[in-house]
């Protein structure tokens, strides 16, 4: 009996890219950090430190264009070869978002138990508030949910498009041009769909494009290195400050850390801690400023008379805080599925 010939090409189709899990920890908790310094009000903004800081709040669109990858490493040819049905793709993606994020909500409108806090919660209950053109304070951080179950909805209409890399490649400079018009003319931000959908679209491109990056960086970890470390010094070097520029450094970033995730079998970014927040990250985000807001209140933010000690200390807390809010809801929503569905099995 002949056995049956593995192919390089196969292996990597093939691939987990578990090494994903450390650039979602890294923007993760970089955005954290960002909050943090942002909301203590006591760190000088100045300083070099903070001002980097300051930077880590564009990890969203690392957020982005690992959301691409990773939904088109799961879904892209199931969907363009219908394998896949509309009904289970949507219900998987839903039943991956709402249950915290309604969980948070409903906390929210509990404490603010407001009119505004009700209707602007029933607006993120939907999923669809990302097509609102009007900033919704319940869960704040929330937009980017909203910007990506966006995505979700298109993400047949996106296979569409990049059904050949030629065509991905015309609708990635297509989605270029819609960037920079969202900032020279319709004067809209990240929170819309036309500005940040050239994310999505680099996320689409690596993915298409994978087997050809994971050839050239593979077992190059040097090359991949210095790849990465020239993309950081563009991106804090401001010789010229503008929409051009920073979406060139912006997305050279990205790109350099997305293949270097893909390509080499890295510990920094494949590890028990990395794959521990990697898996919690989306949870993290969403209740990390709820966390804080619990600190805030009970005086905790300037528990030291230096400053940096106290913000060290208080991100520590909210952290720490966070991973325990995500796993203690995990535990019970799981228990409460478990129970549900068993119950269902012994009714029917």
């Amino acid at each position: 009996m002949k056995k049956n010939k593995v192919t390089k090409s196969n292996t990597i189709e093939n691939k987990r890219f578990d090494t994903i899990n450390g650039l979602r920890t890294i923007a993760c908790l970089g955005i954290v950090l960002m909050h943090i310094s942002a909301n203590v009000g006591y760190l000088e903004s100045s300083n070099c430190i903070v001002n980097v800081i300051s930077q880590f709040t564009n990890f969203v669109f690392l957020f982005m264009t690992i959301s691409a990858f990773g939904i088109c490493c799961g879904y892209f040819d199931k969907i363009k070869n219908h394998e896949i049905s509309p009904e289970k793709f949507y219900s998987k993606r839903i039943l991956k978002i709402l249950p915290f994020f309604l969980f948070l909500i409903v906390i929210d409108i509990i404490i603010e138990h407001s009119i505004p806090s009700l209707i602007e919660g029933f607006a993120d209950a939907t999923l669809l508030f990302g097509l609102l053109q009007k900033n919704i304070s319940v869960i704040g951080v929330a937009w980017f949910i909203g910007l990506v179950f966006i995505f979700y909805i298109i993400f047949p209409y996106f296979t569409y498009l990049f059904s050949s890399k030629k065509k991905a490649c015309v609708i990635t400079i297509i989605a270029l041009l819609m960037n920079l018009s969202c900032t020279y003319y319709f004067d809209v931000g990240r929170e819309n769909m036309f500005y940040s959908f050239i994310y999505f679209c680099i996320g689409g491109l690596i993915y298409l494009y994978k087997n050809e990056i994971i050839n050239i960086f593979k077992n190059k970890k040097i090359l991949s290195f210095i790849f990465i470390i020239i993309s950081i010094a563009l991106y804090f070097i401001n010789i010229i400050d503008n929409q051009y520029m920073f979406l060139f450094k912006n997305i050279l970033l990205i790109v350099s850390l997305l293949c270097y995730a893909i390509s080499c079998d890295s510990k920094i970014l494949n590890n028990k801690f990395t794959k521990f927040i990697g898996n919690i990250s989306f949870e993290i985000y969403l209740c990390h400023m709820f966390v804080f807001r619990i600190f805030e209140k009970i005086n905790l933010i300037n528990v030291f008379s230096n400053s940096w000690l106290s913000y060290i200390f208080i991100s520590i807390l909210v952290i720490f805080g966070s991973i325990c809010m995500s796993l203690i809801f995990k535990k019970i929503y799981s228990l409460i599925t478990k129970k549900v569905f068993k119950n269902a099995n012994s009714i029917c």
